[in-house]
Order: structure tokens, then sequence, then C-alpha cells
């Protein structure tokens, strides 16, 4: 962009700019599986809004890495829980046994 020019910001950029490395933190720390998509799209825009050789790049392609795995894995430690079946879902016993 030449000197002098001016670019074109969204109302988002305007108001409330990139967030602190403290602030992200909490945005992505409190991030559960099902909003991670979610949050992993604003972190993405903030990454975009930013020069590709900017120091905090590497900060956020972490937080995108880890909002991805989220996303598709979950959070650590969850996993199938073992359960007795319901008995609405239990087959019923057959006459024969």
């Amino acid at each position: 962009m030449a000197p002098g020019s001016l670019r074109t910001v969204t109302v988002l950029e305007r108001i409330y700019g990139i967030p602190s490395e403290d602030e992200l933190a909490m945005l992505v720390g409190a991030a559960v599986p099902h909003f991670a998509l979610q949050i992993r799209g604003r972190v993405a825009e903030y990454a975009a809004a930013l020069p590709a050789d900017h120091p905090r790049q590497p900060e956020l392609a972490r937080h995108l890495a880890r909002l991805d795995e989220l996303a598709v894995d979950g959070q650590p430690g969850e996993g199938p829980v073992d359960l007795p079946p319901r008995a609405s879902l239990v087959p019923p016993p057959s006459a024969g046994h």
C-alpha cells in the first residue's frame, strides 16, 4: 500500500483490533469441542489481519492447530464412556430362551 493511502477495515477491526496474548489465551483456552471451529475462525481472521512475518504469527498458528485438534478429536481424556445400556435400548429377550 502506498504511503498515505487508506485501507478499508471492518467494524470488528476498528473497534476491537487484534487481542493481546492474554486475551487470546483466555479465548482459546476456554474453547470446547463444539465451539472450536467458531473460535478458530476468529483466530484465523486475526492471523490474516497481520503480516505473514509478524512475530505473533507462530503463536496464532499454534492456537489454530490446537483448535483444529480439539474440533476433530475432542477434549484430551475424552473417550467412550462405559455405561450400562439403557433399558429402552436393550433388545427384548427372545421367547425361546
